[in-house]
């Protein structure tokens, strides 16, 4: 909410982020990119697989995700889309402003598996 101590905002933040990763765990072949860097430049470029900022009309989302080789990408991320912004109104009571979807990696579906 505006005016919250900032302290209390991350909290509510960190706590909608598990909120998201539960939603994104329901959907078979997705899952969050969390590659191991290799560098401290590709922390900094890369950023966390879930990031919420909280907005004067709502939450933004930003996804980067895994997906296996071959899915249809649009439509899975028309259906993250719509699982998230539901997640999070079910724990908020309020939509989503927008949840933006980056593919980051394909893998093959062997390695999906196995990581997911």
């Amino acid at each position: 909410a505006l005016g919250e101590p900032a302290w209390l905002l991350e909290k509510r933040l960190k706590a909608l982020e598990a909120v998201v990763l539960c939603a994104l765990k329901g959907i078979e072949g997705v899952r969050a990119l969390e590659a191991v860097p290799r560098s401290l430049a590709d922390v900094f470029r890369r950023g966390r697989p879930v990031r919420l900022e909280s907005t004067p009309e709502g939450l933004v989302v930003d996804l980067l995700l895994a997906v296996p080789y071959g899915v249809a990408i649009p439509e899975l991320a028309a259906r993250v889309q719509q699982e998230v912004d539901e997640a999070l109104f079910l724990a908020t009571g309020r939509r989503a402003r927008a949840v933006n979807v980056t593919v980051g990696q394909v893998v093959p579906k062997e390695d999906h598996a196995q990581a997911g």
